[in-house]
């Protein structure tokens, strides 16, 4: 996406009607947006809102001055919904929106957008993940606004995701009016240029099939409310993705990745409507939903998979995910948990506990957190780059797709009230009453980095995850700098001497994985002079079983000795 004067579009604090000569003299007021919807490689929705119906009309082309291109929608409508096709991938195109017979917003710089970048080549794209925003209050616009210095500083994002519990308390058409489309503590123009992808929370399913006081024992087939009606996903299957035929849950293609949106809401008590699975601990447990995300995960190709939804699997705050009230929470864990994680999903993003929290790269925990055991981490390490330490998937070999990163960001206008974060699956949380955020993603070819990016600007937490190809323990990469290398002794209880020369300078780090390749030890780089060199790897005081691994060695490429570690 262009740079835009995003200090202007922080400060604009205006009520959306018609500006400019245009908008002159018409009676027709703009209510709401507009705003975007679907963004494909060659199409993308607009929507917007008028007081009185008319019919619809976009111009569109690649310069403010220079709309030349008109699609029309016949319809008398004050809900106005347009679609343009035939557009090139990730190019900016500016736009005015209004009837056949007036303009009612534009030509304005703040109205454009930037098509999605080509689907079948590597490609960079920055997401914007907020959740539980909707309180319209002065925590909402100060995350808000630290999204747009950050956008400012650096660039802003492609696409923007919404995590649910989109509009407070109940998810009513004046609530997301007044609190999420709005200027003053909502996102007013935002919406004019930033498409966004989302899924519901509780408090917008209130104003759907209320969960209080009892939960929906309606038909999700014939679920319909004011999200489900501001909503236009691609639920064809038209942007990639199997078709869901619904916009309760839906997937599509963004660039080299894959997106799915679940809901986690469809819990109840009728047993033929709980598609979420609310109450069943049955692992052969199966829904429309659950049916329908095994058929389209099989069937993406695409490098990276990312999965929303509203109700979080893991939270180490107070056991908020272990059992209680936090029933959906549990039925997200044991339901889409093994299927994601079957079909290599490697980020999960999810809110409804008002803090941030994420995990490790972990596979395979499906119950309460005492059942959580090391071997459940892929990697336990901190995830950072800068630290020698990032989440490695690999796209080959015994580990191929192993392991998620589950990510809560739940605090976008609201925070929990100060409580340890404590759960063998989080690496790292923050919970207060002031604690306020939003997540940033960056993609760019083989690499995935996210940030948690508070209200005061700083960046709070951060990982990497990068797709490589598995090199087998057995083989040894063509070394630029080291020497002799040698592990001794071997076998050993579990401490090793591990010798080596370097040729010249160079950051060198040290990892023990076990026999099919999984990092179970690490050490953290260090920067060493040409000569010989000794460091110690000590297995003895982590309580590894006796067996097979393998040393690595890894100094601008990577070599390995296999060790015995007996009892």
């Amino acid at each position: 996406m262009k740079n835009i004067n995003l200090t202007k579009l922080a400060l604009a604090v205006f009520f959306l009607l018609p500006f400019g000569e245009a908008g002159r003299g018409f009676t027709q007021s703009l209510i709401r947006g507009p705003y975007l919807q679907s963004p494909g490689q060659n199409s993308i929705i607009l929507r917007w809102r008028t007081d009185v119906a008319t019919d619809s009309r976009v111009n569109f082309g690649l310069t403010i001055a220079a709309n030349t291109t008109t699609t029309d929608d016949a319809t008398s409508t004050t809900e106005h919904r347009v679609k343009l096709t035939g557009l090139s991938p990730k190019t900016t195109y500016y736009y005015t929106i209004g009837s056949t017979s007036s303009v009612l917003l534009g030509p304005d710089s703040l109205l454009h957008f930037t098509t999605a970048p080509d689907t079948t080549i590597p490609n960079s794209f920055r997401l914007w993940a907020i959740g539980d925003f909707g309180h319209g209050n002065q925590a909402e616009a100060d995350v808000r606004d630290s999204y747009l210095r950050l956008a400012e500083k650096e660039k802003p994002a492609d696409l923007w995701l919404w995590l649910g519990d989109n509009a407070y308390s109940d998810g009513t058409d004046a609530e997301f009016q007044t609190k999420v489309f709005d200027s003053t503590f909502g996102y007013g123009n935002i919406f004019w240029n930033l498409p966004f992808a989302s899924t519901s929370g509780n408090h917008d399913y209130n104003s759907i099939c209320p969960w209080q006081p009892t939960f929906c024992n309606e038909n999700p087939e014939n679920h319909s409310g004011p999200y489900l009606d501001i909503i236009d996903p691609p639920i064809h299957g038209e942007l990639g993705g199997v078709p869901s035929n619904r916009k309760l849950f839906y997937s599509f293609d963004y660039g080299d990745a894959h997106f799915v949106s679940l809901n986690s809401e469809l819990g109840s008590l009728v047993s033929s409507y709980n598609w979420l699975g609310l109450f069943n601990s049955d692992t052969s447990f199966t829904s429309p939903m659950l049916d329908w995300l095994k058929a389209d995960l099989a069937a993406t190709t695409k490098k990276w998979k990312i999965v929303l939804w509203h109700q979080t699997p893991y939270s180490g705050q107070d056991n908020f995910t272990d059992d209680g009230v936090q029933q959906f929470c549990v039925a997200s864990r044991v339901h889409f948990n093994p299927i994601i994680e079957k079909f290599g999903v490697d980020l999960v993003l999810v809110s409804h506990d008002h803090n941030y929290q994420r995990t490790f790269l972990i596979n395979g925990h499906y119950g309460n957190s005492s059942s959580f055991t090391p071997s459940m981490k892929i990697n336990g390490t901190s995830g950072k780059e800068d630290l020698g330490e990032p989440y490695i998937k690999y796209k080959n070999g015994p580990m191929k797709d192993k392991g998620a990163v589950y990510v809560i960001s739940g605090n976008a206008s609201e925070g929990n009230d100060y409580s340890p974060i404590s759960h063998p699956a989080i690496y790292w949380g923050e919970a207060c009453g002031t604690c306020f955020g939003s997540f940033i993603v960056d993609i760019n070819n083989d690499t995935l980095r996210g940030r948690y990016l508070a209200s005061d600007d700083t960046i709070a937490d951060y990982f990497t995850i990068l797709k490589k190809t598995y090199v087998s323990p057995e083989g040894i990469e063509e070394q630029k700098v080291l020497g002799n290398f040698t592990v001794y002794p071997n076998p050993s209880p579990g401490k090793y001497l591990v010798d080596f020369s370097l040729k010249k300078k160079s950051t060198v780090r040290i990892d023990v994985l076990d026999a099919i390749g999984k990092v179970v030890y690490s050490q953290n780089k260090t920067t060493l002079n040409p000569g010989n060199h000794q460091l110690t790897v000590d297995l003895e005081k982590s309580n590894f079983a006796a067996g097979n691994y393998f040393i690595r060695l890894d100094c601008e490429g990577v070599s390995f000795k296999k060790v015995v570690k007996k009892e």
